[in-house]
């Protein structure tokens, strides 16, 4: 919740600096508020199952004629429990971005920005359990970096506007992976073809992917929005690990949020 707290002082302080200011345009808006939800996080090549957890998203954005600079934080609220073969543990989630947008048209929005997201997972022998001395294993998947693309949106009447969007990342990855607790060493083992689930260590690969997303904004009164957004990141990795790489890695990451947002 600290980092809610943050994002939280950073736009008081905006706001009101906004509001002391001259010489802003006469157009300017702030745009913040908080939705929450439920996320799911998949990772095939490392994971038994999906990781689900309850999230929540605090954006921020101020905008001006066809222009809008936004940021947005998203976290998870309760850490989602893991249960591998040989390991149980804990994991959480967080993601930033900033995003500089420009609508060319009535319906059509360019927009380009830079991205960060992280997952975390605490790992525990199922066999350690019982033992005075709980051995935890500690492994993180993160990427970074920028994004561009393209939305197209629908306003009506009496029912606000519905906005869909597709943008390309180009990432970078640094994972942190800990060595499987069923994995014993044998006679000859270095013969044997490296797998995925060989890799240990601080390990970077290369992430590029799509992003879409869908959304819905209704107007409650003149400055309170309701909002629903739905968005789905589907992303593959290519890692290098002692000669052998790793190509298409699939990571998913979906989240669906409901919320509220205010217009000053």
């Amino acid at each position: 919740m600290l980092k809610l707290k943050y994002l939280a002082g950073i736009a008081t302080i905006l706001l009101c600096h906004l509001s002391w200011a001259d010489g802003f345009p006469d157009d300017l808006r702030v745009v913040t508020g908080v939705s929450f939800g439920y996320s799911d996080f998949s990772f095939d090549e490392k994971l038994d199952h999906n990781i689900s957890f309850p999230s929540v998203s605090v954006p921020i954005a101020l905008t001006s004629g066809n222009w809008q600079i936004s940021a947005n934080l998203q976290s998870t609220l309760q850490d989602a429990d893991i249960s591998e073969e040989e390991d149980v543990g804990k994991a959480s989630r967080d993601d930033y971005d900033f995003t500089v947008g420009y609508r060319a048209t009535q319906h059509w929005t360019l927009f380009a920005g830079y991205k960060y997201g992280k997952t975390s997972i605490q790992f525990t022998p199922r066999d350690s359990e019982d033992d005075d001395e709980l051995m935890v294993t500690d492994e993180s998947y993160k990427q970074s970096g920028p994004f561009i693309g393209v939305s197209y949106g629908w306003r009506f009447e009496n029912a606000g506007s519905l906005n869909i969007s597709v943008a390309y990342a180009d990432l970078s990855a640094t994972n942190n992976f800990s060595a499987n607790t069923d994995d014993e060493d044998e006679e000859g083992e270095s013969d044997e073809v490296i797998e995925f689930d060989d890799i240990t260590g601080n390990v970077t690969g290369d992430t590029k992917g799509l992003s879409y997303s869908v959304s819905w904004t209704m107007p409650i009164s003149s400055n309170l929005l309701f909002q629903t957004r739905l968005k789905l990141n589907d992303y593959q990795q290519d890692i290098d690990y002692q000669g052998t790489r790793f190509k298409d890695i699939d990571e998913t990451f979906t989240s669906l949020h409901v919320g509220v947002a205010y217009v000053f």
